[in-house]
């Protein structure tokens, strides 16, 4: 049977010059057509709404004008983050770009354009706006909280160790950028500069070992109302060797308060621990750092107490 006789017998009359199909072939050259022309206009049209250099001279201006030190700075949409650097990455030390996150600013500038919101200021009350050009100038303030104790910046207090089971704790030595252990040269943790999902936060760095635990520990800790910790798998290029997941577990003065997995697709995850109960000078709290598949698992985090 022919392929017209099994279209008539479906149902369905097969002709070449049939209205349904003309109107078909009509109906996807208009939709072409409509794509093209949208296509052309949009490409014509957006230059037009970019910023030009007076619009971020102007911004800039308004800015410089306006800041305190300890301000945040950041650009809505995230892309144009670059174009803002470049006028004011002065403004913008590594410390602040590389940040666990925003919650320890109280005064962030944000510079929009196409009505872009950046996630820094959705729980901020606005008290200053300026349009310049296509760029857009505000001004947000909140509540911010106020860090008792960086655990990245207070790296050399730490006490490491791996701990391996049928041979107990393995201490690590204290170097001048990190405490390196025994063995093994990769096994060590080290303040660097992360990168986790294309963005980069200050954090302690290490690489999980097979059938053991890197354990990282600080003593007479002053907790407030929550720690907060930030991590995640870095460097792209080896994320894409392996497939293992990586778990932190928490303990406060030797009590489980939390375990958290990174992978290749969870990026820098933000957790937050209650920890009133523990509010006070003297905790112990600990990191247990474990991976069944430590292949190509670069793994780091960074913690903030506070209040």
């Amino acid at each position: 049977m022919g392929y017209a006789a099994a279209a008539v017998t479906e149902g369905v009359p097969f002709r070449r010059d049939s209205p349904w199909r003309r109107r078909a072939s009509l109906g996807v050259a208009a939709a072409v057509v409509l794509l093209a022309l949208s296509e052309t206009v949009s490409a014509l049209v957006a230059p037009l709404r970019a910023p030009n250099d007076a619009d971020w001279a102007a911004a800039e201006t308004q800015v410089r004008a306006g800041f305190r030190p300890g301000d945040l700075i950041v650009a809505a949409p995230a892309w144009s983050d670059q174009a803002m650097r470049l006028r004011l990455g002065d403004l913008i030390p590594l410390r602040v770009a590389a940040r666990l996150d925003d919650a320890r600013f109280g005064r962030v500038w944000q510079i929009s354009q196409r009505g872009a919101v950046a996630p820094e200021v959705a729980v901020s009350r606005q008290v200053a706006d300026s349009r310049h050009g296509a760029l857009r100038v505000s001004l947000f303030e909140r509540t911010a909280a106020r860090v008792t104790y960086d655990f990245v910046e207070q790296w050399a207090q730490a006490h490491v160790f791996r701990f391996e089971p049928g041979r107990g704790d393995i201490a690590c030595q204290r170097l001048p950028d990190r405490h390196q252990c025994p063995n093994l040269p990769a096994n060590f943790v080290l303040p660097r500069v992360l990168e986790a999902d294309a963005t980069l936060h200050r954090g302690l760095y290490t690489e999980p070992v097979q059938g053991a635990a890197v354990v990282v520990q600080y003593n007479d800790v002053p907790l407030g109302r929550e720690l907060a910790i930030g991590h995640g798998l870095h460097d792209p290029w080896w994320r894409r060797l392996g497939d293992g997941t990586v778990w932190i577990k928490v303990l406060i003065n030797g009590k489980p308060v939390g375990e958290y997995e990174a992978g290749n697709r969870t990026g820098w995850r933000i957790l937050r621990i209650d920890t009133r109960a523990w509010a006070g000078a003297g905790r112990t709290v600990r990191f247990e750092i474990r991976s069944a598949k430590p292949y190509a698992r670069h793994y780091g985090f960074a913690a903030e107490a506070r209040d």
